[in-house]
């Protein structure tokens, strides 16, 4: 197959595929300049684009259960006390910066910025043509991904929300030591992830089955919400309540960054033990304790740390450091199992799924069926499907568990223990579907902001002479399908390690540890499969202009 460079792949005499989007005859990729630049009209939304094709998705199964197979056959009893690090802290550069009193409000300055962009653009600019959604939801909810497989909770570190509501607060851009609140306790039964779990089941709901994220209006009323919370919380609550019980997007942050290759961890120990004013957790008259109520001397687990870097600042004894790690350090030796954190990671995968799912031909097509059958209107046919996409894997994983706990009946433990353990090790595999569906939005439709920098709110200006040209995807469609392929079956291989070690945590005896992981990687498989089979449907892509 000749493929037509000049018309960006697609060939109206020969009927040829779109090197960027796979359609034949593509009508939104057209001629294009040296720049790769062109001056035909916007793109619109609901462009598709295809899925993988068979063979490969067909490879991509078989892979997952050769991987399978092949981590299973030579898994041997090691536990993983320890794993290498290096201080980015010992860069004097780095030490430097992160030691300013300044320092949060000057990463936070950028993201500060772009939140009121996006603001003023919803609000106040052109409905049809504005920089509020782009911005927002395919360059920022995006990549946020894989800023966090990359560097862990870092947005949190540059959240605008908390810095925003840490001037409010403490009425100071430096100084983050609060002056005004009431200092309330936050209640002891919420001290889970289910608020922030409720909210992400609502935002979810809102974003597909309202379409918001087409909405500069909406976006902007969204982003108002968060940062009304986030203020409110830190007026009345002590530390930073709204990071670490109600915000979804640190939530979810802290759930990945459990596989992430950045931590914060102390020194040695007796340092800390011999401290007598823990300054990195109750703070002193210059500095400003662990904001989200975290002994840092003590800190195994990214889970909660927002990477504020607020110990490190606090420390009289420069006793902990900002390392960088192998990734997955925290997943290999996690022994204590939340239910809440379990609940949010079954939770996640499915919600991650269901996001590929409603993008698909077959929704559309039970979406239709449902309401022909049953007379249901569309938000009551999302809402109930939604429901269910959220309940079945959950009722999955149980059933999976309670096999395994007939498997080990020896063993004594509750399937409710057996599901909490092994709920931790489908984090790897929804965070590998999560960036192979990010991925592809985001290659596919990033360049739809070239445009609209020159333009932000639509008004007709051209500030940099890019607003009336259209730009190619940054990758092709083979290039996509191979790397949405690729980071399914790591995400899979990566489940199989965890649950090798969670198993190991479970049971003592090797053969029990075997026999109860035998269905969960099955039921593994079978969802990483049908993360395979999403990517090879045809995608109705969301954002345009």
């Amino acid at each position: 197959m000749q493929i037509d460079e000049q018309n960006g792949g697609a060939s109206e005499e020969t009927g040829e595929l779109c090197k960027y989007c796979g359609m034949t005859n593509c009508p939104m990729h057209q001629a294009t300049d040296e720049t790769g630049a062109t001056t035909m009209p916007p793109q619109s939304a609901g462009h598709q684009m295809a899925g993988v094709p068979p063979s490969i998705a067909a490879g991509g199964i078989i892979a997952i259960i050769i991987v399978s197979h092949l981590l299973l056959s030579r898994m041997r009893k090691r536990e993983v006390k320890s794993y290498p690090t290096f201080n980015l802290l010992k860069l004097r550069m780095v030490n430097w910066l992160v030691r300013r009193p300044g320092f949060p409000m000057m990463i936070q300055a950028l993201s500060i910025g772009l939140f009121g962009l996006v603001i003023a653009a919803g609000l106040f600019g052109n409905q049809r043509v504005n920089i509020a959604p782009v911005l927002t939801w395919t360059w920022w909810w995006a990549l946020l991904i894989f800023v966090i497989l990359g560097m862990g909770t870092a947005f949190c570190a540059v959240c605008p929300w908390e810095g925003i509501s840490s001037i409010v607060s403490s009425l100071s851009l430096r100084s983050r030591i609060k002056k005004i609140g009431f200092e309330f306790r936050w209640p002891r039964a919420l001290k889970n992830t289910h608020i922030a779990l409720v909210l992400f089941i609502v935002l979810t709901w809102l974003e597909l089955g309202l379409d918001v994220t087409r909405s500069p209006s909406m976006t902007a009323l969204l982003g108002i919400g968060f940062v009304a919370m986030a203020v409110i919380t830190a007026l009345l609550f002590e530390r930073r309540a709204f990071c670490r019980y109600l915000c979804f997007v640190g939530r979810i942050q802290g759930l990945y960054a459990l596989f992430a290759p950045i931590e914060i961890r102390p020194g040695p120990k007796e340092i800390c033990t011999s401290c007598e004013g823990k300054e990195c957790y109750n703070g002193s008259e210059t500095a400003v304790g662990c904001p989200t109520s975290l002994f840092p001397g003590a800190l195994t687990e990214n889970t909660y740390c927002t990477l504020c870097t607020e110990c490190i600042r606090s420390c009289p004894h420069d006793n902990i450091g900002l390392n960088i790690r192998p990734l997955g350090a925290d997943l290999f030796r996690k022994i204590r199992f939340r239910w809440d954190e379990a609940v949010l990671a079954i939770s996640l995968l499915a919600l991650t799924s269901f996001h590929g799912l409603t993008m698909t031909p077959f929704w559309q097509e039970t979406v239709n069926r449902l309401r022909a059958d049953f007379g249901m209107g569309p938000n009551i046919v999302f809402s109930v499907l939604m429901a269910l996409m959220i309940i079945l894997p959950t009722m999955l994983f149980w059933g999976t568990a309670a096999v395994s706990r007939a498997l080990t009946a020896g063993s004594e433990l509750r399937t409710a223990r057996i599901f909490r353990a092994f709920a931790y090790s489908v984090i790897p595999i929804a965070l590998f579907y999560h960036l192979a569906h990010n991925g592809m939005h985001f290659f596919m439709e990033a360049q739809y902001i070239m445009p609209l920098l020159s333009d932000p709110f639509g008004w007709g200006w051209d500030l940099f002479g890019t607003a009336d040209k259209v730009y190619m995807p940054l990758l092709t469609i083979n290039s996509i399908w191979w790397l949405q392929i690729s980071l399914i079956v790591t995400g899979h291989l990566f489940g199989v390690v965890t649950a090798d070690r969670v198993a190991r945590v479970l049971f003592a005896d090797r053969k029990q540890a075997f026999r109860a992981l035998i269905p969960l990687i099955l039921v593994m498989i079978l969802y990483s499969s049908f993360s395979v089979w999403l990517i090879a449907q045809p995608m109705e892509m969301r954002s345009g202009m």
